[in-house]
């Protein structure tokens, strides 16, 4: 789960809809919980949500970018932030280990924090395989795919590893950012490039070497 930088309002907003703008701009047009590709239509998400704290509907710090499906899956679940990792807040790319088949609960985290990564995770039902109606959830059918397509990029990396080549794998991801960072995880300068070129990115969550720290706290 990307982290992400918001800053403060660039805005304010008489109703939540009118931030969507300054949201897609700052943070690119991808889901802040499964990282898929929302530019077709991407929903305004309400971390605490706003039947349950309507004082935030139009808070800057309370808004994200959700694809349709963990929007959904997300509802109202949760009351507020407590006794959850956020994307804004924390840093979630640490909590999550991506393979092409499953996301997992990072097993290296304490007691506690494992206990907060466990809740978002099924806030969002983060690794679901079939949807309600029993076919390939939507985000476990795109990130299938971006993984070949990561697979295929390590493959001519390895063969042609130019400075060229390097910018060009970096605007390659289409969302699924975590799961291209795992593929090349034994090439920094590729994960640098790939980081930098998604707007809102949380640089600052990774180490020198561009993995994630080992902290949730930010």
């Amino acid at each position: 789960m990307r982290p992400v930088n918001k800053g403060v309002s660039p805005n304010s907003y008489n109703k939540y809809n009118e931030a969507k703008d300054d949201l897609r701009d700052i943070l690119g047009t991808y889901c802040s919980y499964c990282e898929m590709n929302i530019s077709n239509q991407p929903d305004i998400e309400h971390v605490s949500p706003k039947s349950k704290n309507p004082e935030l509907e139009t808070d800057w710090n309370n808004l994200l970018l959700a694809c349709k499906t963990c929007n959904v899956i997300k509802s109202n679940d949760n009351q507020d932030r407590e006794g959850y990792i956020f994307p804004d807040t924390d840093n979630t790319a640490f909590a999550y280990i991506y393979s092409k088949t499953e996301v997992i609960v990072n097993p290296t985290l304490s007691k506690d924090e494992k206990e907060l990564a466990i809740s978002t995770y099924n806030l969002v039902n983060l690794n679901r395989k079939k949807d309600t109606k029993n076919r390939i959830d939507d985000r476990r059918f795109a990130r299938l795919i971006e993984w070949d397509k990561a697979l295929d990029s390590l493959e001519d990396y390895v063969q042609c590893n130019t400075p060229e080549m390097k910018r060009q794998i970096g605007r390659s991801p289409s969302g699924f950012f975590s799961s291209w960072l795992e593929v090349f995880k034994a090439y920094p300068e590729i994960k640098e490039e790939i980081l930098k070129n998604v707007k809102g990115s949380a640089i600052e969550c990774y180490d020198e070497n561009f993995n994630p720290i080992n902290t949730l706290s930010r």
